[in-house]
């Protein structure tokens, strides 16, 4: 894997350009977003990942949000269906 595609994929993506407006005032102006066709992640961050939607899916279920626990686990499943070695 090339470590540009690792660089495209961790780059801020909120839209939000910093801009230097007088003396020491910043000012944020909107951007347009561009996401790259994938997202690459190391294993130790996937499994990150699936251990913090187990946790808050554990979490939501005890506080009575099981609806909220079900996409939790809907997402978990899809990160770990993609999970590949090759």
């Amino acid at each position: 894997m090339s470590e540009a595609l690792l660089q495209e994929t961790r780059l801020p993506g909120n839209g939000l350009t910093p801009t230097r407006h007088g003396l020491g005032h910043s000012q944020w102006e909107e951007q347009p977003v561009h996401f790259g066709p994938r997202v690459v992640l190391t294993k130790e961050e996937a499994f990150g990942a699936c251990q913090a939607l187990a946790d808050a899916g554990r979490v939501l279920v005890r506080s009575g949000g099981s609806a909220e626990a079900d996409l939790l686990c809907s997402l978990f499943n899809l990160i770990e269906e993609r999970l590949v070695t090759r």
